[in-house]
């Protein structure tokens, strides 16, 4: 019995003292890496995290993928900082921002995004990127708001016919992918997830190498994709990814972005084409091209990043660059244009 006793107490104070970690390492990362950005309050009792950079218009926002934050821009951004205003944010459930309350489908992040736009009053027409899953987000916001939209620009927008319910045979992905999403909150309230994040991306690795292992061929092919992708971004953006990784808060929202997948192919799988503004395609050499444009717009353009994967703004930023800064010049060229007819751009709506 006092074996029994002991074991118990030894499992008490584990779960306790995981429950304190995270606690502590929550509060800490909030005080030391918040701040490059601020907060803006969209109503609902919704707040979205925001970095904005630079001057001059048009003005610049940039959509993310699936579980991707506004630190995926950073050196974007900070290169067309020099020449244009530009604004990067965390969605609802992501990053710093609050948790999701509404479906994660583009129209209703379209609609939290405008808010967001004018709340901080950012003068309108923008220019939209979005990549991947926010490829479609600014597609559905460009089909909303035309008369807010300069342009847009599509990173390897997500492909509607590769996922359910047009393709029912990913169900089973999908399926896995929320399995671990949950299996994930339940480790970060512990601090599992955030001694294996600050391991992995911020130590040396050691503890994260032997739980990769434990989990397999899958668990290394996993972590071998991901490390793929955050060496290409700045090692100062590090800790700021497991501060996030190491939430509860992320893998609820991760989970429901993952669950409005079929909505979100039925919204935009036949969306009609963007007809008030040009749109420019960014699609990596492999696996393929996009085919179909027309479905974009009648004002569309396919740029092919040779050198790239799915993550093009990663893999080739000087392409992506030069292409967003083309379109806001050909913007101020119109707007000129406009000045010298006597139109008047006026401001977001508050």
């Amino acid at each position: 019995m006092l074996a029994l006793g002991i074991a118990l107490a030894t499992v008490v104070l584990l779960f306790l003292s995981g429950l304190l970690y995270q606690w502590i390492g929550g509060w800490r990362d909030r005080k030391r890496l918040i701040g490059g950005g601020r907060l803006v309050d969209i109503g609902g009792g919704r707040q979205l995290y925001v970095i904005e950079r630079g001057q001059g218009g048009p003005s610049v926002v940039f959509e993310s993928a699936f579980g991707a934050t506004s630190l995926n821009w950073m050196e974007i951004q900070e290169a067309l900082a020099e020449k244009v205003h530009t604004v990067a944010y965390d969605r609802c459930g992501l990053g710093w921002s609050s948790e999701a309350v509404s479906e994660r489908t583009p129209r209703q992040i379209a609609d939290e995004l405008r808010r967001l736009l004018g709340a901080m009053g950012v003068p309108r027409p923008w220019i939209l990127v979005g990549h991947s899953f926010g490829g479609l987000v600014m597609q559905r916001f460009a089909l909303h708001y035309p008369d807010e939209t300069a342009g847009v620009v599509l990173l390897d927008p997500m492909r509607t016919e590769e996922w359910p319910p047009v393709n029912p045979a990913q169900r089973g992905r999908l399926e896995r992918a929320l399995r671990l999403t949950k299996l994930g909150e339940h480790c970060s309230r512990l601090g599992l997830t955030r001694l294996a994040a600050r391991s992995h991306l911020c130590g040396s690795r050691r503890l994260s190498g032997w739980l990769i292992r434990l989990a397999g061929a899958r668990g290394e092919y996993l972590a071998g994709r991901l490390d793929a992708e955050i060496s290409k971004m700045p090692a100062r953006v590090r800790p700021s990814i497991a501060a996030h990784w190491s939430t509860p808060r992320f893998y609820r929202g991760l989970r429901a972005h993952l669950r409005a997948v079929p909505a979100t192919v039925v919204e935009m799988h036949a969306a009609e084409p963007i007809r008030a503004a040009p749109v420019v395609v960014i699609t990596p050499g492999n696996p393929r091209p996009m085919a179909e444009l027309e479905r974009f717009g009648p004002r569309n353009k396919q740029i092919v990043a040779r050198d790239s994967g799915h993550w093009v703004h990663l893999d080739e930023p000087e392409l992506v660059i030069r292409t967003i800064l083309d379109l806001v010049e050909r913007v101020r060229a119109g707007e000129r244009t406009s000045a010298a007819s006597g139109a008047v751009l006026q401001g977001a709506d508050s």
